[in-house]
């Protein structure tokens, strides 16, 4: 968001150099600039349901779809659950005309071989597809869907099932976010978190271990030697 992008300009940096095993990415807000066509939905879904003077957008953010809808309408059933995850599927596939990777992911992507990663979303696979797609990003061969979860963000399980399927040890890892709930979930998973300010401001961010402007300050490269990943990226120092 612009306001983001001018309040670190100028905010210091530090050099930093991390190895670890595998890499989970996010992808709303890390891979893909999705959040105003997420919003659109969700502006739309609670004007349907005649919520749109209590619903607040940013609470969305980082959270499973129907971790939100219980959350406005707790006394639905299981049935009716699925039919409102259906029409925000249906309202997403019509907002995808303004999602885009952001700069250096489709890059960053190209250099790790595939079982080094995995993304790790609060979406359905459906929409998460559907979403990479439309942003020219090929599809991952290891993912684990918000609909696939029996717990959302911030609770841990996505992390850990992300790290169980790289095969790593959950400290092997690092989580890249952009949302404080999935900061939570991947320092509570135990693993090490890398944030990008690019959907919150840093300081809504400050329980990640280092944070970022952007994504397309990473650099990966691989030890011969121990056929870990080393990253290199200016951590962001003085945004307290």
């Amino acid at each position: 968001m612009p306001a983001i992008e001018i309040a670190i300009e100028s905010v210091l940096t530090t050099p930093v150099e991390i190895a670890v095993g595998g890499l989970l990415f996010d992808m709303d807000g890390v891979l893909v600039r999705s959040t105003h066509g997420d919003e659109r939905c969700w502006t739309r879904w609670a004007a349907h349901h005649g919520l749109s003077d209590t619903f607040d957008l940013r609470r969305t953010h980082g959270r499973r779809a129907v971790d939100t809808i219980r959350e406005h309408l707790p006394d639905l059933t299981v049935d009716s659950i699925a039919d409102h995850l259906a029409q925000l599927d249906s309202f997403a596939e019509e907002e995808q005309s303004d999602v885009t990777a952001y700069p250096g992911v489709v890059g960053l992507l190209a250099s790790l071989q595939s079982y080094r990663w995995a993304v790790v979303t609060s979406a359905s696979e459906k929409m998460m597809r559907s979403r990479l797609a439309a942003a020219g990003i090929p599809t991952p061969t290891h993912a684990v869907g918000g609909d696939t979860l029996s717990m959302g963000k911030p609770h841990p399980e996505g992390y850990l099932r992300g790290a169980g399927i790289l095969t790593r040890q959950p400290q092997e890892c690092l989580v890249i976010e952009d949302a404080p709930a999935g900061v939570r979930a991947g320092k509570a998973a135990g693993c090490q978190v890398l944030a990008v300010a690019s959907s919150h401001c840093p300081s809504e961010l400050q329980e990640a271990d280092w944070i970022i402007a952007s994504i397309d300050q990473i650099a990966v490269s691989i030890d011969p030697e121990t056929s870990t990943l080393n990253l290199k990226f200016p951590a962001l120092q003085n945004w307290q």
